[in-house]
Formats: structure tokens, sequence, C-alpha cells
């Protein structure tokens, strides 16, 4: 996809990851389109980068209700979406507050889902666009005192899986970002839980971690636009485990190859 004046639409893009991409995409001549809660700091980047801002709060259904079809109205069509906000959790599950669950499943899981559907029609119309999901390396790998968290990235790292196949020959691409430990506040967040501090550590001693920037990241995701690419891995050295996991996917998209998904939405 050529990124030139292409418009941009990022999640949870007030910090860290989301924060980087901004920038790394309106580098690449998109026009961004920033959401969060935090208004202030979306504004100030927005400012920054020419671009817009939305004010968003992904676990109020209220606000989730046609917000594509309001940002599309006010600047023209979302040409890349990038389902970027999370939040992880840091508790035992038998210790988890029950609003917690459903805020970690309405970010990370729920939303993705309702902004993919919204944006999904007219990209398919248009025979063009995008779908960009920040997933984590605890979608395919358990990380004990994360559990919540894996389950949620685990359900959008599948739904991504399985809309690729659903939207093959539309023109429409998928990207999914596995990230392990990336220099942002999450990743110190969850390091505070013990039984995951023990786990990543020695991970760390079997050189199997390493951390990531932010910038790294945004890089690789305009990279994986631009090509069309279906993956980013971090880290790099995990990246056997990743192709591992990800081998299932692909054996049954060989296998199914053929098929014609979409014959009954366009019978002639």
């Amino acid at each position: 996809m050529d990124l030139r004046n292409a418009r941009v639409l990022i999640t949870g893009a007030s910090r860290g990851i989301g924060a980087a991409m901004a920038r790394a995409f309106a580098d690449a001549g998109a026009r961004v389109a920033l959401t969060a809660r935090s208004v202030e700091d979306i504004g100030a980047l927005a400012d920054e980068l020419g671009g817009s801002s939305y004010p968003l709060d992904l676990t109020d259904s209220d606000q989730l209700d046609g917000f594509i079809q309001r940002v599309e109205a006010d600047d023209g069509p979302v040409d890349v979406l990038a389902n970027n906000a999370g939040i992880e959790t840091q508790d035992y599950v038998e210790d988890i507050a029950e609003d917690l669950l459903a805020q970690v499943l309405a970010t990370n899981l729920l939303a993705p889902l309702r902004l993919t559907r919204q944006a999904l029609p007219g990209m398919i119309q248009r025979g063009e666009g995008h779908l960009l999901y920040t997933s984590s390396l605890a979608a395919i790998t358990p990380a004990p005192g994360l559990a919540p968290y894996c389950a949620s990235k685990a359900g959008l790292t599948r739904f991504a899986e399985s809309l690729r196949m659903e939207i093959k020959n539309t023109g429409v691409q998928i990207t999914t970002m596995h990230l392990g430990p990336v220099d942002t506040g999450m990743w110190e967040r969850v390091t505070e839980n013990p039984a995951f501090d023990a786990a990543q550590k020695r991970l760390r001693q079997l050189r199997m971690l390493a951390n990531v920037t932010p910038e790294k990241v945004a890089s690789d995701a305009v990279q994986a636009v631009l090509t069309g690419k279906r993956e980013v891995r971090h880290p790099k050295r995990l990246w056997g485990t990743m192709a591992i996991a990800a081998l299932p996917g692909r054996v049954t998209e060989f296998l199914v190859g053929g098929v014609d998904y979409r014959s009954h939405k366009n019978p002639q």
C-alpha cells in the first residue's frame, strides 16, 4: 500500500507503541488519526504531526457505536486501521477483580473486533485497506501471572487469522504483530507480577528474550503495511517458536487454498 496521503487510524496512540506508530506513519507520508482516552496527549501529538484526534474509551459500548463512520465523515475513509490499544493484568486469576476482567476483554479483544467490523465494508468496497493488530508473544505461549491478558491476545490473533481467510482476494491486507518485551510502561508493570517476572528472568538467562524499542516496532509496522507482510515478530531470537505456533494456521490455509469464501456474497 502507498502510504502517501493514506489515512491511518491508530488506537492507544497517546504513548508507547501507539505514539511511536503515529510518528512513523506520519513520517511515511500518511495522515494520522489518533484515538485514546488521554484527550490532551493525543491532541498534542496530532497537532505535532498535522493529524487529527478522537477521544475514545474502548470499554464504552456507546462510544464505539458508529465510531469509524464518524471518523470517516470528518475527513475521509480510513485506509489503515491499527488496533493497537491494550491493557494488561498483573494479578493471579483468583485475585483479579471482576471489573478488570471485563476491561481487558473489552479493550484487547472486543473493541478491535467491533472497529474492524465497522471499517471493513468500506475497505472491501474500495478494494484496498490494511488491518493491523498489536498482539503479543503471550497469544501463542503461556505466561504465568498474565492468564486473562494471554486469553485476550490469543483471541485477537485467532480472529486475525480467520479474518484473513474470509477477506482473501478483496484487496484488504492483515498484519498481526506478536511482540515480547518492548520498552514501555506496560512491560514494567507486568514484570511486577512475581510469577511472570520469574518466568521472563529464566528466559533471559537462556538468552531467549531481548527488549526492543517502540520505535523499532513502529518502523516494522510501517514496512509491513507498505509490503503487505502478514506478521511482525519480536524478539527475533524466538522467531522459531512463533513460526511453529503459526504453522497450523498456515497448513489450514494451504489445504483449503482453492476455496472462494465469498462466492455466496457475490452470486453471478
